[in-house]
Parts: C-alpha cells; sequence; structure tokens
C-alpha cells in the first residue's frame, strides 16, 4: 500500500503542470465573469455555493488534485487534438469537452442534488478557463508544451507552464488589480457575440492559437515572447470571464 499511494503522490506530482492559468488567471476569469453574469444568474448560484464569488471557486479543481479521491479527474482539465484533425471523443486523451456537457446538464437537471451541482458548478467554472489556454487543447507529442523544456528569463521551465503562470506574473498584478485593467478597453459590442458561443467555438479558437504559442526560435524566452504574446493572453483571459457568465447566463435563465 505504501507503494502504491507513492506511486500516486509521483503521478498527481507529474500533471501539476496542466493547472491553466495558475491561480491568479483562474480568478481573473471568474472575476471578468462576475461582471457580466445576471441578477438571476447571481441568485442561483449563491443558493449552490452560498455566495456568489466566481473568483473564490475558481481554483478549486486544481487544488483537489492533490486528494486520491479525485485521482480519476486529472485528464478532465485538457482536450487533444493533432494539427490537422477535428475534435473526435474518446479518441486522445483529455475529457475537458465531455465533462463540460456533463457538469452543465448537472446544473440543469432540477433533480440533481445540492453537493451534484456544488462539484459541477465549480469545476464548470475552471473548466471555462482551462480550454481557452490554449495549450490545453494540446498537441500529444509533447504533451501541451509541457515536453518543451526551455528557459524564461533564465528559469528552467517549460512552453506550458509560460503560458499557465509566466506570462501572467510577468505583469506582476494581483487579480483583482489584473481584471480591473483588463475591463478597462472592454468593448462592448465584443460582450453579447462571445456570451453567445458555445464550447466547441474556444476549443476551435484554442486549437488554431496555439500555433502562435509555438513561434519562438531558441530556447531562451524573455521580453520579446512576452510582448508579442501579451494581447492574445489578455484576450484568452477576458473572453474565458465573459465566456463563462454566457454560459451561467444559460444555464440559470
Amino acid at each position: 500500500m505504501k507503494i502504491l499511494f507513492k506511486l500516486l503522490l509521483i503521478t498527481l506530482l507529474s500533471i501539476q503542470p496542466l493547472m491553466a492559468w495558475g491561480n491568479t488567471g483562474h480568478r481573473i476569469v471568474g472575476k471578468v465573469a462576475e461582471q457580466y453574469i445576471t441578477k438571476n444568474a447571481e441568485l442561483q448560484i449563491k443558493r449552490i455555493l452560498g455566495h456568489s464569488d466566481l473568483s473564490r471557486v475558481s481554483t478549486w479543481a486544481d487544488e483537489i488534485k492533490s486528494d486520491p479521491n479525485w485521482k480519476h479527474a486529472w485528464d478532465w482539465h485538457f482536450c487533444t487534438i493533432p494539427d490537422n484533425e477535428n475534435y473526435i471523443s474518446g479518441k486522445y486523451t483529455g475529457d475537458a469537452i465531455e465533462k463540460m456537457n456533463d457538469f452543465i446538464a448537472t446544473l440543469k437537471n432540477k433533480k440533481s442534488s445540492k453537493e451534484e451541482k456544488q462539484i459541477a458548478l465549480k469545476f464548470m467554472i475552471h473548466l471555462v478557463g482551462d480550454l481557452h489556454q490554449p495549450l490545453h487543447v494540446g498537441r500529444k507529442n509533447d504533451k501541451g508544451g509541457n515536453d518543451i523544456k526551455i528557459k524564461w528569463f533564465g528559469e528552467e521551465t517549460n512552453l506550458h507552464s509560460i503560458w499557465d503562470t509566466k506570462l501572467i506574473q510577468h505583469q506582476n498584478l494581483s487579480y483583482t488589480e489584473y481584471t480591473d485593467y483588463l475591463l478597462l478597453d472592454i468593448d462592448y459590442s465584443d460582450i453579447r457575440k462571445w456570451q453567445g458561443h458555445s464550447t466547441m467555438d474556444y476549443i476551435r479558437e484554442s486549437k488554431a492559437l496555439r500555433t502562435q504559442c509555438y513561434d519562438f526560435s531558441g530556447n531562451s524566452l524573455k521580453w520579446e515572447y512576452f510582448y508579442k504574446n501579451k494581447d492574445l493572453l489578455e484576450l484568452r483571459l477576458v473572453q474565458g470571464g465573459i465566456r463563462l457568465s454566457g454560459e451561467l447566463n444559460r444555464i440559470f435563465k
């Protein structure tokens, strides 16, 4: 049993790089969504969670990765789509799309228990953020950039981690500061459009946008890569929040 537990611990630790956006990024997505949910959605969310602070629960699905009771959920955070293919359910690793559909159905089902809805809501809030990080709609051959070892301002890391955390941390802002900054220039004509998009819309976007993530030379990334990708990073954070609000508004009509 001790050997089994050690192997499980090693497995759990090895998948930590799949924590898309990191805590700050997920909280930004949640905070943006809070600004655009309807009053009815806010009320029903409060009935399920006891509050309506989406940023507060946005990281829960990553936090439980260290709990052996949730070891079965390690591949719910991503999907894999090769460059020249469309998504085919069950063909490749990663169940994020199927789980999104399951969680939405649970939240709409009047017979679901409060506990079931709590889990579904917390996971759904998290997964919308995950799937807006382009490398969470990944290439199988490099595990969504995890196998691409590079340096970030001299620090040993990998491409996936740069998109999960390093680009965001480089701004040196709290999630509330970053959210306020991002919403200063929000184009209100985009809000309704983005809120109407489906899960597959932003899956296809992430698959197309990941090409830009791989556009670099050498193995040491610094300012050039940061400035080249800053706008894309911030677009995906805002879109994640707006689309999360759209999903919640549809669920809680």
